[in-house]
Order: structure tokens, then C-alpha cells, then sequence
């Protein structure tokens, strides 16, 4: 426990690190503050879209689906088609904001009766599509094949689900953003990178590593105290991130409506087959930033444990981010093309929008397996190859001679 003690404080309570995280509380918090007022305004304008929204929300209503519709064409034809660039253009005028928001519910509900277009490279959805799929099946006698087992699980559910409900979520949605969007890659996993860079590539670079290899079973214990300092660095920097977005994304406005909504009222998650709550979401997301977090951590702990310089480990660990994130947002035909590559590389696995927001899944052996339970398979792995390349590295390193 000393050496734990010992290695979390060069990691982490040291006074350059301090002062990052202390910034890094301030960036944050100005995010999560900043990022509310872009998408409604300030205090008033909250207080008044969520006035506004209470006599909208419930199931789908056709007069004023008809009503929202001619605000939406009316500002759309001056703003362009994007819900959000809208938004920001009226922030001060909620009842625009609200009309744009139901015309993109009724958009959903009808996807939800209706399907996807066919030109979509998603993943089929919608009760009319998806039985038309299970009937073109049962014509060929494909009944026993997977993607028959698949098409049916994913209707069943669809259809115990029901059809999605209007609701006031705009706080938890702009949250959800924060967490999910590749800007939170770079304001998360960067920072990260700098502070667990040093855990081994300092003390090579110094010499310092030779005490530590000489040491009578100095190496291992050693090491897993490192491992452990990196798991608890990694769970400080996330925690102050998903605080600091929380807290200013909310007590601002004093209002946490919407928490007890359904996640397929926000529109990223429209399409979840998970039957949660919002708040449910929130805690889920935030345990998977966390999860995600610590593997990445891991894996920068055992590149450090291969460099020799702090510098070289921070910047093979930001190439590979870099790569995913850029390989990520090439569009469908690469990703398509790419497949696994994309789906279970950093830039999408940490982002909980790909993995939660939809029902992507795998066929493993005649088996269908849900894209959240494959993504904790894979990361898991990695983790564990991370861990045990890290010991394997300072098991076969010698004392260098000075």
C-alpha cells in the first residue's frame, strides 16, 4: 500500500498535475455551462421552454405535430434543416425551439411505424421494415438462420418498447452530447494521455529504472503499484470530467427535468433498444467513460513501459487515438468497408451514443451477441494483453550498466 501511496503521488499529487486538473475543472465546467446556453439560452429561456414543453409532452399528437411543422418550414427555409444549428440561431425563442424539437419527434415516430429509408446504411428499424424483412425470410424457409433470429428479437423488442413519447430531456440531451460526441475524446482522453504518460518513460529516461530493476522483487510489486496509481489517476480525470459537465449543465438552470423520461425521447437514442430511464442512461454512461477510461489508461501504461522518453509514450498514444477518431468520422462507405476496425476502435467504443444508442450486433458462431456486451469482450482483452505486456516488458528489461 506505501508504494501505491508512493507512485499515485509522483502520478497524480504532484504540483504540475494539480495544476492541470484544476484547469482541467475550469475547461470543464465552462464547457458544461457554455454548452447548455448554446443549445436553449440562459435562465429564462430554460424556465420558459420547460413551461412551454409541459402541455406538449406525452404520446404523438397529429394537430400539434401539424403545427410544429409549419414553424419548422418556416424556420428552416432561413436557418437550414440542422435541429441544432436552429437552436442556436433562436436560443432566445423557446417556443421555436420547442416546435423544431416535436417536428423531429414526429420524424421519429414515424421511422418507428415505418422504418428507415432504404438507401440507409444503418441498421434496419421500424415495425413496417422490419416485418416486411422477417416475410421476405419466411418465403425463402430462412426461419432457422440468424439473421432471421435477429430481425425477430429486434422487433420483439421494438414492439414491447412502443411507440416513442414526447418528453422535456433538452438538459439531459446537451449532457449526453458532452459525453458522447468526439469532442469529448479530446477534452477527456488527451488530458488523460499527459498524466499517465510519465508512469514508466520518466523514470527510464532518468535511469532511475535501474533502482527498480535491482530492487529483490522490486519489479513487481513495483509495477502493479504503477498499474494501480495509472486505474486511479484514470478514475480522478474521468470523474472530474462528468462532475464539472453535470453540475454546470445543470444547477445553473435548478431544474433536473426529464430524468424519469424514456432515453428514446432524446433524439441520439431514439433508436436504443434498452428500456431505461434517462437517468439510467446517466449512470450507465458515466460507468462506461469510466470503464473505457481505465483501458485506455492501461494501454498508455504499457506503451510507457516501452518507450523512453514521456514525450514518445504521449505521442504514439495520441497517433493511435488520432487514427481512430479519423477513421471513425470518413463516413458510412468507409466504415462499412472497414467494419470491425471502426466499430470496436477508441473513437467509437468510448463514445456511449454508438454503443447504447442503437441494437447493433454480431453473429458469433450462430449466436447473436449485442454490440455493448462484444465491446466489453474486446476492451476487457485489451486490458488484460495491456496488463500482462506491461509485466512481461519489465520482466525480460536488465539493469543497464552506467
Amino acid at each position: 500500500m506505501s508504494l501505491f501511496r508512493f507512485e499515485l503521488r509522483k502520478l497524480l499529487l504532484n504540483r504540475k498535475t494539480l495544476l492541470l486538473l484544476l484547469c482541467l475543472f475550469v475547461l470543464y465546467s465552462v464547457v458544461g455551462l457554455t454548452s447548455t446556453m448554446f443549445l436553449i439560452g440562459g435562465n429564462d429561456s430554460c424556465r420558459a421552454y420547460e413551461e412551454l414543453a409541459a402541455g406538449w409532452e406525452g404520446p404523438f399528437d397529429s394537430e400539434k405535430a401539424a403545427e410544429a411543422e409549419k414553424i419548422y418550414q418556416e424556420v428552416s427555409a432561413r436557418y437550414g434543416t440542422d435541429a441544432r444549428m436552429i437552436a442556436r440561431s433562436v436560443k432566445d425563442q423557446p417556443e421555436i425551439i420547442l416546435a423544431v424539437n416535436y417536428h423531429a419527434y414526429a420524424e421519429r415516430v414515424a421511422e418507428y411505424w415505418n422504418g428507415t429509408p432504404p438507401e440507409s446504411a444503418e441498421e434496419p428499424y421500424g415495425i413496417a421494415l422490419l416485418q416486411g424483412k422477417l416475410a421476405e425470410l419466411e418465403s425463402q424457409g430462412k426461419q432457422d438462420s440468424s439473421d432471421y433470429r435477429e430481425l425477430s428479437a429486434a422487433l420483439e423488442r421494438l414492439e414491447e418498447l412502443g411507440e416513442p413519447e414526447f418528453a422535456n430531456a433538452l438538459l439531459w440531451e446537451n449532457l449526453f452530447n458532452n459525453w458522447g460526441e468526439h469532442m469529448m475524446q479530446f477534452l477527456l482522453f488527451v488530458p488523460l494521455t499527459f498524466v499517465i504518460a510519465p508512469v514508466f518513460a520518466v523514470e527510464r529516461s532518468s535511469g532511475m529504472d535501474n533502482l527498480i530493476l535491482s530492487a529483490r522483487n522490486g519489479r513487481w510489486k513495483i509495477v502493479t503499484a504503477k498499474l494501480l496509481s495509472v486505474l486511479a489517476a484514470s478514475t480522478v480525470v474521468v470523474a472530474l470530467y462528468l462532475a464539472a459537465t453535470f453540475l454546470f449543465g445543470f444547477l445553473p438552470h435548478g431544474s433536473f427535468h426529464g430524468r424519469d423520461a424514456a432515453i428514446q425521447s432524446i433524439p441520439t437514442y431514439a433508436r436504443s433498444m434498452f428500456p431505461w430511464k434517462v437517468w439510467q442512461l446517466a449512470a450507465v454512461g458515466a460507468a462506461w467513460l469510466m470503464f473505457t477510461g481505465a483501458v485506455y489508461s492501461l494501454m498508455i501504461c504499457f506503451i510507457s513501459s516501452r518507450m523512453k522518453s514521456q514525450m514518445g509514450t504521449a505521442g504514439v498514444s495520441l497517433a493511435i487515438l488520432f487514427v481512430n477518431v479519423g477513421l471513425a468520422a470518413m463516413g458510412d462507405t468507409v466504415t462499412q468497408r472497414l467494419g470491425a476496425l471502426v466499430d470496436f476502435g477508441l473513437a467509437n467504443v468510448t463514445l456511449i451514443k454508438e454503443v447504447f444508442g442503437g441494437y447493433k450486433g454480431f453473429n458469433v458462431f450462430g449466436m447473436y451477441v449485442s454490440y455493448p456486451v462484444m465491446a466489453v469482450f474486446i476492451l476487457g482483452i485489451l486490458a488484460v494483453l495491456a496488463v500482462l505486456g506491461t509485466y512481461r516488458g519489465q520482466k525480460g528489461r536488465t539493469v543497464q550498466s552506467v
